[in-house]
């Protein structure tokens, strides 16, 4: 157990890890949050208007998939420089242990951050211009539709780890690329399917998404309960843990 994990190994990894990388993480997280209070400047001026829920969640949604996939997919960036690859791979740490330390800053250490980030830009926001009669309230991450977009960023977090320890240069560039040929594939292996299996012509869409049909010059459409939803949600999960896997065993798979 000792060769794959052990706790005071582990401490010094991270800490090393931290001592090393603090300058850059921090360089990051304050480009995130100047970003981020440049862009709800710009609507609190450009919108007349209290930023309501909905506006909330989706800035919320947005940003936190695309700054966490970006940070994420630079995470292992020092397996793919030569210079700095050797050392990374010599060093006294097993590779359970040098990915575990990867995997608590690009997820559970950039949830944490951004969290903090957005309740304090969205807070100021809320409170930069007042609106007589309007109550203004700030979303609720632990929220049921929230919790569940936590686990899409498990998933495409799951995605960009893979493609950070895969590709050895442009990680993000190259994983999106990938990503996006293999979802446009997706969408039409469904459409085929789905036109095969109903014998009519199925309007494109995404696998469990929502299915659009044309009868009599009338459009039908259908859409997944609360249980296909449910379902859809542990597929994510299923293959969140499938990449990060992927991910560890690629890890194990380098050579100095």
């Amino acid at each position: 157990m000792n060769n794959i994990f052990d706790i005071g190994r582990f401490g010094k990894l991270f800490i090393k890890h931290t001592t090393e990388h603090y300058k850059n993480y921090l360089m990051s997280l304050t480009v995130l949050f100047g970003v981020m209070l440049l862009g709800a400047s710009f609507l609190v001026y450009l919108i007349n208007a209290p930023i309501d829920p909905g506006l909330q969640t989706a800035m919320f949604i947005s940003i936190m998939l695309l700054a966490g996939t970006i940070f994420t997919s630079n995470i292992f960036s020092d397996f793919g420089d030569r210079k700095k690859a050797g050392a990374a791979l010599m060093l006294p740490a097993s590779h359970f242990e040098k990915y575990l330390v990867a995997w608590i800053y690009s997820f559970i250490g950039f949830l944490v951050c951004y969290l903090a980030c957005f309740y304090l830009v969205d807070w100021l926001a809320i409170n930069a211009k007042h609106y007589p009669g309007q109550q203004i309230i700030m979303i609720n991450v632990f929220s049921r539709y929230i919790v569940q977009c936590f686990l899409m960023f498990a998933f495409l977090h799951a995605i960009a780890l893979w493609g950070a320890i895969f590709y050895n240069k442009l990680h993000f560039v190259k994983t999106a690329f990938v990503f996006f040929i293999a979802v446009a594939l997706l969408i039409i292996i469904n459409k085929v399917m789905l036109d095969c299996l109903l014998h009519k012509s199925v309007h494109i869409a995404p696998p469990f998404g929502a299915l659009r049909i044309m009868e009599h010059n009338r459009e039908i459409s259908l859409f997944l309960d609360e249980n296909d939803s449910r379902f859809v949600i542990w597929v994510l999960g299923a293959l969140a843990f499938i990449f990060w896997a992927a991910a560890y065993y690629r890890l194990k798979e380098k050579q100095v």
